[in-house]
């Protein structure tokens, strides 16, 4: 909503228009609200710290002491014990197939937090797919470990807490060592189990580590804005250098085929959910290792919290994996597939809906449509939509067709005063004015929830953001988001109940820091 709690910008100008004091204040809070706290403050900070500068004391210290990370800590669990909806509404999707797990969810980067260890160790599944061929099903992710006469050859590795199970399994599958580790895409749940595996490689060396030559700058993006990564990944603990990542040993460009053990990998690069993501052919085996291309409800290609996704991409790469006919897919996400026929229809199908997103945007888009107007119009054909793999469990069509805008154009939205807005605090007063007042807002949006959800939540936001610090309108705010997600849990997907999460947790520790 707001920009991110005192950036380099803010921080000079605090030390320019406060005493020695207040500066040494601002740049305390700037330490404490990094990581995790930086996962609340945003909203928050702009709007306290918007009533000049012999305020920035007062509210520096009180920032600090309402987003302190125990105060936050204790609040996110409030939320999930008090709101069950919410919880189920972010375990159907977020899970991506598999089982959930709250500790690795939270310490997808962690080599040592014990509870995320011993829950991959506990909910692992090893699933044989024909010889010498298994599929690794752990919470969130999968693994696909191949035997070869030259030793084992796997595709991804998880997130950190994966290692230490990767290290006491593998041996139990081969007592072959681990030959080479592809990485399809740089994620924290599918490039950083490695760790643990580094003297595993043939003669006790560290095995080779291949990935495409867009991994390095992806990383090296993830790396540069890791305060935003933990925000948008629910991430308690991140990287913060190059020291904590298996670094590929191996890069190429489109396509390269590997053989080890006399057998042939075949990698390809297609931008899809990342700009460096891969796919393997194994045509020996005649399996393809899909990375996450596939998942059985519709593509998360529209992620709200997340770079560029490449839909058009993705659909091509779907359609030649399903080309080369596999007999069995391994998947990094869910199930694997096993009938060819299955197959054949789940790829092109879920290519067919990406494509029929992307040609309805750009359409709108070149026919003059506003950025709104484009993304509200889009609808999969009813052949599409009535896919059981097509369920908006994570995001939505329209979520896509964002992402699609994205791509071909640039940040405005066609709305005039959007382009040199004035701030949405000031913009909130004003509205709240007009309304006779922010608590006048929050009634009216109570009148609204049941009816039009979406709308009450609008005017909701504007209360809050016009009285940040009114107890009975934040208290409004959050009966509000409890309340459109309760009224239709079926229909809140996982992207969306994980924003209303955030903002619930945000709310309450301001209603708490309000009572005091």
């Amino acid at each position: 909503m707001l920009t991110p709690p005192l950036s380099r910008e803010r921080l000079s100008a605090l030390q320019g228009a406060c005493t020695p004091r207040s500066t040494r204040l601002a740049q305390r809070l700037h330490t404490a609200l990094s990581g995790l706290c930086r996962l609340l403050a945003g909203a928050a900070v702009g709007l306290c710290l918007a009533s000049g500068a012999a305020a920035h004391t007062e509210d520096e210290d009180r920032l600090m002491r309402v987003f302190d990370p125990a105060h936050v800590a204790a609040a996110r669990a409030a939320v999930v014990r008090e709101q069950p909806a919410l919880v189920q509404a972010i375990s159907r999707g977020g899970a991506f197939g598999g089982e959930f797990s709250r500790p690795i969810a939270n310490r997808m980067y962690s080599r040592t937090d014990a509870a995320a260890i011993a829950d991959a160790k506990a909910k692992v599944k090893v699933e044989p797919y024909g010889p010498r061929s298994w599929l690794l099903r752990l919470p969130f992710v999968n693994v696909a470990v191949f035997d070869t006469d030259e030793g084992l050859v796997l595709i991804d590795s998880g997130y950190a807490p994966a290692g230490p199970m990767l290290r006491e399994l593998l041996p139990t599958l081969s007592p072959r060592p681990v030959h080479t580790i592809v990485h399809t895409h740089y994620h924290a749940d599918h490039a950083w189990g490695a760790w643990a595996l580094m003297d595993r490689g043939p003669g006790g060396a560290a095995p080779r580590v291949v990935t495409t030559a867009g991994f390095l700058d992806q990383m090296q993006q993830d790396l540069a804005s890791h305060g935003l990564v933990a925000r948008n990944n629910q991430q308690f603990a991140v990287p913060l250098n190059w020291a904590d990542v298996i670094r590929p040993t191996q890069t190429f460009h489109g396509s390269t085929t590997l053989t080890v053990g006399g057998e042939r990998f075949v990698l390809t690069h297609a931008r899809g959910e990342t700009e460096d993501q891969l796919w393997v052919w194994v045509p020996s085996r005649r399996i393809v290792a899909s990375a996450d291309y596939y998942q059985g409800f519709l593509p998360n290609a529209g992620n709200g919290k997340r770079r560029q996704r490449y839909v058009e991409d993705w659909a091509r790469a779907l359609r030649d994996m399903a080309a080369l006919r596999p007999e069995v897919v391994l998947p990094m996400h869910g199930p694997a597939l096993t009938d060819s026929a299955d197959i054949q229809d789940r790829f092109t199908g879920h290519a067919a809906l990406l494509e029929s997103v992307a040609v309805q945007v750009l359409q709108g888009l070149n026919a003059g449509w506003r950025v709104d107007q484009v993304v509200d119009a889009v609808v999969l054909p009813p052949e599409l939509a009535r896919r059981p793999d097509a369920k908006e469990d994570y995001g939505t069509a329209r979520d896509i067709a964002r992402m699609v805008v994205k791509q071909y154009g640039g940040w405005w939205d066609d709305i005039p005063s959007h382009w040199n807005p004035a701030s949405r605090a000031r913009q909130a007063r004003e509205m709240a004015a007009l309304a006779g007042g922010a608590s006048a807002l929050i009634e009216r949006a109570r009148s609204l929830v049941a009816t039009e959800p979406a709308l009450a939540a609008s005017l909701a936001d504007w209360a809050w953001l016009a009285a940040p610090r009114d107890r009975a309108v934040l208290q409004g705010a959050f009966d509000i988001y409890v309340r459109r997600v309760n009224d239709r849990p079926a229909a809140t997907t996982t992207q969306e109940a994980l924003v209303y999460f955030e903002h619930l947790t945000r709310l309450k520790l301001l209603m708490q820091d309000a009572n005091r």
